[in-house]
């Protein structure tokens, strides 16, 4: 009997680490092939990255593994998140974090919470995100600060060629405008989008195109994408600008 028991607890044992084996190995593939899809920004040869949008450091990670010798300045409003991606920095130079959302004017803002911290913004999420998204539906708001990057980026050495991935859930526009002659100096922007309105009164693709465009650069594709998890449709998307100047001098 007690070899039986024994044989049994075994066979279990075997099959929870068969389990925890194949869901590692999903996991490793997964963050592999995101780290193949950005590898792309090695074109732009980076010698500064701004991760503006950073949360708790996702892009701030993926970034050093593919630029362990380039300098990363991110920027992200939640006091909690911040301090993740600061910490990773302090460890993980060069770099710095700055605890801030960006705008097109300096001062304080509220920033509408979720309880699902990468769905976090300045705007109010509106029903279709709520839908599309349940679990990020309860937020609350924090006073957070906001400053202008063209003021920020004096104080900084920023070496080009500079890459620039923006994640700030539809407040695109602002950002763009109190950042403008920063962005211009960039050789490329990675920003994500929607195909949706997932948030109340925010940027929309063309809006932004049009804005990058007066800027001189030059959409050329999508890194990667959202789809709905009730129908499948595409969401958001990181879409990839290319400045045109420094693209044809290359």
């Amino acid at each position: 009997m007690k070899s039986l028991i024994k044989k049994m607890f075994d066979t279990v044992g075997m099959e929870v680490r068969l389990k925890r084996n194949v869901a590692e190995a999903q996991r490793r593939q997964k963050r592999e092939a995101v780290v193949r899809q950005w590898a792309l920004l090695h074109r732009y040869r980076p010698n500064a990255i701004l991760d503006i949008g950073a949360n708790e450091g996702q892009s701030a990670i993926l970034l050093r593994e593919l630029f362990p010798q380039v300098a990363i300045y991110s920027f992200e409003p939640l006091a909690d998140c911040y301090e993740k991606v600061a910490d990773f920095l302090r460890n993980n130079g060069p770099g710095k974090a700055f605890h801030c959302a960006l705008g097109d004017s300096n001062g304080r803002t509220a920033i509408h919470r979720s309880q699902f911290s990468p769905s976090s913004s300045l705007l109010p999420m509106n029903t279709l995100h709520q839908q599309e998204f349940p679990k990020t539906a309860e937020s609350w708001t924090e006073e957070v600060a906001v400053e202008r990057l063209d003021e920020i980026a004096v104080s900084l050495d920023l070496m080009e060629p500079l890459v620039i991935k923006v994640d700030v859930q539809g407040f695109e526009e602002p950002v763009i405008r109190g950042g403008a002659e920063t962005f211009r100096r960039a050789s490329a922007i990675v920003i994500e989008l929607t195909s949706y309105p997932l948030y109340e009164f925010q940027s929309t693709f063309e809006t932004v195109q049009d804005q990058l465009q007066t800027l001189g650069f030059v959409f050329r594709g999508v890194i990667d994408q959202m789809h709905s998890p009730n129908d499948g449709r595409i969401l958001q998307f990181d879409a990839l600008f290319e400045n045109n100047v420094t693209a044809s001098s290359d």
